[in-house]
């Protein structure tokens, strides 16, 4: 979901949001304690662990299929995980990619198809749109159907995915723009788009655009990162939730054929006539419910039943990757915006409403599922009850519990059934905790209206256990890199009881950080001390950015350690220039008007186009060259040192104070050297920023060894006499001139 994010409030070392399933999978991350804020009556449950959670859409009969992003589909039913997976494909899970999204077909009862939307982890990489077929609770075997393969991918962000089915039957799908914004206005490719496709992937009748095959699927496009999307049930109205790049989020309604949402052009609101604004946007922000850094997800809640006050009927719910809120819009007059869940876990990522008429959401940085749960019932009732723990002498233990019911809420803790003295709040911590300690710990949370008594939570104490220590020994914090580097990195572990730690203790993961964003970076694998990982010449362009790389070690009893050392770019600037100056070139696919710097990281690939004609003035400019050479659409990469290019135009017309009565002009020498005579080139008369002045000089005889040529480009006045030399290699100078005739004049 890249941005010129990316989140510095995007939780601590051990709830970092964008980490690697390998690691996922061996390191127990802690769960913080957050103080969510919700309207009187709601609460949250904490209903599965999913890890590294990237979509859910919920099924006719009651489950909810969810997805993993290193390619696995589950099932959750009746509250519970199942234990065998739906499917498991193999995907490329480098940055943004993985498995993006699962939807049901409409007729899901009867055909029992499943789309998944994910990443080939086969050369050359790419995006897969397929179908399986359910049998019960897992996917038929060998019952993958391929229905679109889509273009490789150039970058491993803005990948996008969101999927769901319409009204009309069709499916649509979101596609991000691989980091390439030419992309997005471009409609022979897919990305950067709103895709409408029959559930075979044909084209469908009523589609806004034809010619080639692309573009006859192409629904809407002008977009960088969408998201997710969801559509409403009974309207069809169709909300596309695209993660902006610099300053806004948006909310876009797709309802409409054809739309044009503006990137790269546009970003935000815009009063230009050829885009379509957005319904809603908010802005880039550290803090506050109206700021985030990643609109990830978004939902129309219009569930069949609910027992949620009928005022959040119909509106549109949608959540922030940094900022842990759920903001609604109510649509029935205008757009108006209310805030309603605040202080969530980290790393918010989908929100859908779910089968039993609840509201459901992840949490990447805990790997969780959620449910927004309300009683209307005054009383309190427990939500989440407190965790059995076991912790060794001299550590810290905490109990939480969480409860619905009105407010004010007072709270007891208790051990073996008798009341703790000061224990009165939602959490109870121990320190140093010793082996009298261990017992049996519950809650009592109290109201005007009743009580309740959570269950019992053991805490069990073992003998003391050290803490590990983990250390990374190279590469030095603060280190440089540059695009193409390979980075190798190494580290050691040693714990009091277990001595030095092998390498089964040892587990990294790469965060890379981008303004306000956390991407998971390159994958490093587990289980081992040294190793190396590559970074990428293309993705991510601004200089805002670095490498995180965190060694976590563990030791016998489970205790861990976790270090990080930060890896910065080198940066030099880059200019571009015109000449003449104030002309417009493309930087990576964005207009800049010139003289134009921007801080750049080394080793970047960077995209010029230097477009044309265009129009300075009264005067028409065409491309002639770049200062380095090469085609007018080119790619450099960034160098260590600052670095200019330039790129010359030849131009026409004009007034004589706009238009010089000199040029670029070029000198070409070529030998004579066998004694045959070359004839004499006639000067060329009109010279045209097509047709540029050419002017020859001998040799007339046999005995001559070298010839000259002058090349270039001249605008004068209508009138007057001109004259052009160049000095020879023997000093003496050759001297051409024309008459005054506008129709000869050079």
């Amino acid at each position: 979901m890249e941005k010129n994010t990316q989140s510095s409030g995007c939780g601590s070392v051990k709830l970092a949001i964008a980490i690697l399933f390998s690691v996922l999978t061996v390191i127990n991350y802690s769960f913080k304690s957050f103080a969510q804020t919700f309207p009187a009556g709601f609460s949250q449950v904490k209903v599965a662990t999913i890890y590294y959670p990237t979509s859910m859409t919920k099924a006719p009969d009651g489950r909810i299929f969810v997805t993993e992003k290193a390619g696995r589909v589950k099932i959750i039913k009746s509250g519970a995980v199942l234990g065998t997976p739906f499917l498991t494909v193999s995907v490329d899970q480098l940055n943004e990619r993985g498995l993006s999204s699962v939807v049901l077909d409409p007729n899901f009862s009867s055909n029992h198809y499943v789309y998944i939307y994910y990443t080939t982890s086969s050369s050359p990489i790419h995006n897969r749109l397929s179908r399986f077929t359910a049998n019960e609770d897992v996917a038929v075997a060998g019952s993958e159907v391929q229905i679109m393969n889509f273009e490789p991918l150039v970058n491993s962000i803005h990948n996008g995915g969101g999927m769901a089915f319409g009204p009309d039957g069709k499916l649509y799908l979101a596609i991000g723009n691989d980091n390439v914004n030419s992309y997005s206005q471009d409609l022979s490719n897919y990305k950067g788009k709103v895709l409408r496709i029959n559930s075979d992937g044909s084209v469908p009748s009523g589609n806004p655009f034809s010619g080639s095959e692309s573009a006859k699927r192409i629904w809407a496009y002008g977009l960088r990162n969408p998201w997710t999307i969801d559509i409403q049930p009974g309207t069809g109205k169709i909300f596309v939730n695209e993660v902006g790049e610099g300053a806004w989020e948006e909310i876009n309604n797709a309802t409409t054929a054809g739309r044009n949402f503006g990137w790269p052009g546009s970003e935000g609101a815009t009063s230009n006539p050829a885009y379509t604004t957005p319904a809603y946007t908010y802005h880039h922000g550290a803090t506050g419910s109206d700021y985030g850094c990643a609109i990830t997800g978004g939902a129309f809640f219009n569930p069949s039943s609910t027992n949620y006050p009928s005022t959040y009927t119909g509106k549109y719910f949608f959540i922030d990757y940094c900022n842990n809120w759920i903001n609604y819009l109510d649509l029935n007059s205008g757009v108006q915006k209310y805030n309603f869940a605040s202080n969530l876990p980290n790393a918010l990522n989908y929100i859908i409403d779910g089968p039993d008429g609840n509201l459901y959401y992840f949490s990447i940085s805990q790997n969780a599922l959620y449910k927004i749960i309300y009683s209307n019932n005054d009383a309190p009732v427990i939500t989440s009850q407190p965790a059995s723990t076991s912790v060794s002498a001299g550590q810290n233990a905490t109990f939480t519990v969480a409860a619905s019911g009105a407010n004010p809420k007072t709270y007891q803790w208790r051990k073996n059934g008798t009341n703790i003295s000061g224990a009165t709040s939602a959490s109870y911590s121990i320190t140093n905790v010793q082996a009298s300690d261990a017992g049996q710990y519950s809650a009592r949370v109290t109201n005007s209206f009743g009580i309740a008594t959570s269950n019992n939570a053991t805490l069990t104490v073992t003998a003391f256990n050290a803490k590990p220590n983990g250390t990374i020994l190279t590469p030095a914090n603060a280190s440089l890199y540059r695009g193409g580097d390979i980075i190798s990195f190494s580290g050691d572990g040693t714990d009091a009881e277990d001595g030095a730690l092998p390498t089964s203790a040892f587990s990294w993961y790469i965060e890379f950080r981008h303004d306000m964003h956390i991407h998971p970076g390159p994958f490093v694998p587990a289980g081992v001390k040294t190793g190396s990982f590559t970074i990428s010449t293309t993705g991510e362009l601004s200089a805002n950015v670095y490498y995180q790389l965190f060694l976590v070690v563990t030791d016998s009893d489970g205790s861990k350690d976790t270090s990080s050392i930060r890896i910065n770019p080198k940066t030099s600037t880059l200019t571009l220039a015109t000449q003449p100056s104030g002309l417009e070139i493309l930087l990576d696919g964005q207009p800049h008007t010139t003289p134009y710097s921007v801080l750049a990281v080394s080793g970047m690939q960077r995209g010029l186009n230097a477009t044309g004609p265009q129009t300075l003035g009264d005067s028409s400019y065409t491309f002639d060259h770049w200062s380095q050479g090469g085609a007018a659409a080119q790619n450099i990469f960034v160098t260590d040192n600052n670095q200019s290019v330039k790129a010359f135009y030849n131009g026409s017309g004009g007034t004589s104070s706009t238009c010089s009565a000199t040029g670029t002009i070029t000198r070409d020498y070529w030998s004579n050297f066998n004694g045959t005579s070359v004839a004499d080139v006639p000067v060329n008369t009109t010279p045209t920023s097509t047709s540029p002045l050419t002017i020859f000089e001998g040799p007339s005889n046999a005995g001559d060894q070298y010839a000259s040529r002058i090349r270039g480009y001249i605008c004068p006045p209508a009138t007057g006499n001109y004259t052009f030399w160049i000095a020879s290699d023997n000093g003496s100078e050759l001297w051409l001139s024309t008459n005054s005739n506008p129709s000869n004049k050079v």
